[in-house]
């Protein structure tokens, strides 16, 4: 079965390679203009990174309140970043994963205008479902790793449910739990491999390239874009078989 999902997400990479590549170029765009906008300036971030390898508390302790508040506007602008533009990514992907299988749109003929026009109708349930699901994984990894990227597994086709049946929030959320016990050995090795070439990529460059912040972010949060639409069409094609067995 894996086999069978991987070859059907490179298929459909390979026929509509052009459309996902604009999303995910729009989605980085996005980022990269709130990055500019609320992170902290340069000099501030390569202060901030000697702190990096200490504990939080300690951290927190060893910073003066001008330096908490560098903290808090860093956390606070890398939430905003990373949910608004998670929400119009998966939104996008998936409203066009949702087009091309319930209807007779061509590769030629689905335009990145509808793509786009039909995911803002979403927009405000899926701005609230990401929120929701990123605070769920974030309380399980503040708990332990583990924790929370059982909870990452076990809600992961949360958008995919919303997106297919229209479930209320938490009733996509409960069926995804649900589902994701009952095939668990087909949803964790995709999402185990995203989370170790995230963790393996951002710990090599923001280590080494933490002088070019905000260029670094913008090569990791494309490679990032790129990783999650990969788990998307994934998450969805196996949704699909589950559904029609």
């Amino acid at each position: 079965m894996l086999i069978k999902l991987s070859r059907d997400v490179l298929n459909f990479i390979h026929n509509y390679c052009t459309k996902i590549a604009i999303l995910i170029l729009i989605t980085t765009l996005i980022q990269a203009c709130l990055d500019y906008i609320f992170l902290p300036k340069q000099e501030e971030l390569i202060f901030m990174n000697n702190f990096v390898g200490i504990g939080l508390h300690n951290v927190i302790k060893e910073l003066s309140v001008d330096q908490q508040c560098i903290l808090f506007r860093l956390s606070a602008a890398n939430s905003i970043s990373k949910i608004l533009s998670s929400t119009f990514l998966f939104g996008n992907i998936l409203t066009m994963l949702h087009l091309i299988s319930t209807t007779n749109e061509s590769n030629q003929h689905l335009n990145i205008g509808n793509i786009i026009a039909s995911a803002m109708l979403i927009f405000p349930k899926f701005l609230l479902l990401i929120f929701c699901t990123t605070l769920f994984v974030q309380l399980g990894l503040i708990i332990a790793i583990i924790p929370g990227i059982a909870l990452a597994i076990i809600i992961s086709l949360t958008p995919v449910i919303v997106i297919t049946d229209n479930l209320p929030i938490m009733d996509a959320i409960y069926l995804s739990i649900k589902i994701s016990y009952r095939n668990f050995h087909l949803i964790t090795p995709p999402i185990l491999l995203w989370f170790l070439i995230k963790t393996i990529l951002m710990s090599i460059l923001f280590h080494h390239y933490y002088y070019w912040i905000f260029i670094t972010k913008i090569f990791v949060n494309s490679f990032n874009n790129a990783l999650s639409v990969i788990i998307l069409i994934y998450l969805y094609r196996l949704y699909m078989i589950i559904k029609a067995i």
